[in-house]
């Protein structure tokens, strides 16, 4: 044999008495090794991605399926009119769902090697009632992220404003057969005004009257943090 190696292939192999052998470019072989197949794990893990696609529901505003680096156990992403469903696992799914007008925050952020595979990470906050607790919810490994900050963002300023109509909109009564004006609806809660003053910040950010620190700064001092 030449000091240069060849290729991999068919060969007449020497110690063999000049059998064909194949040659994988290192040792000789009787047979060429097989393709890797793919893990169990990882079939099952595609398959749920597959299963869990909901990029062509006919109510989706917006989908994505996460990519961690480990390949398995991404989740998964769903935006509606009205609500925004997230899902975690691969043998044991998570499923939660949270009304779009209760959100009132959306954030993004990447880390470097979030950066170099083109994914990133959105943070949102919620709250479901004037009484209940702030709710931080974390969708990770998002590939175009920032199409889902900016889908997010639409939809829960839609569903807020819708939200404000149904609340301050009169509601009419009818007695005697004619129709009689009730109360006004009730003053909007702190958690609305919260919401509101948000999307004002966010009006002026777009407006360019503050920069993104003077924003941040801002949001931070409305929301206590």
């Amino acid at each position: 044999m030449s000091d240069q190696l060849p290729p991999p292939g068919w060969y007449a192999a020497p110690h063999a008495n000049n059998e064909q052998r194949y040659w994988d470019g290192a040792q000789w072989l009787e047979q060429p090794p097989a393709e890797k197949a793919p893990s169990r794990l990882q079939a099952m893990a595609s398959n749920v991605t597959s299963k869990h696609d909901h990029s062509s529901d006919s109510d989706t505003i917006w989908s994505a399926v996460g990519k961690p680096i480990t390949g398995i156990g991404g989740g998964r992403y769903k935006l509606t009119d009205e609500y925004l469903f997230h899902e975690k696992g691969t043998l044991s799914t998570k499923a939660q769902q949270i009304r779009t007008a209760d959100i009132y925050d959306v954030d993004s952020s990447q880390s470097l090697g979030q950066k170099a595979r083109g994914i990133g990470t959105i943070t949102l906050y919620a709250q479901r009632g004037a009484d209940q607790e702030r709710e931080r919810v974390v969708l990770e490994d998002v590939p175009d992220y920032r199409e889902g900050v900016n889908a997010i963002n639409r939809a829960a300023h839609t569903a807020r404003e819708s939200r404000r109509v149904r609340e301050n909109t009169q509601h009419v009564s009818y007695a005697g057969g004619s129709p009689v004006a009730a109360q006004s609806a009730p003053t909007a809660s702190p958690a609305f005004d919260l919401n509101a003053e948000l999307t004002k910040l966010g009006e002026l950010k777009a407006q360019g009257v503050l920069d993104d620190e003077e924003f941040r700064a801002a949001k931070r001092q409305l929301l206590g943090l």
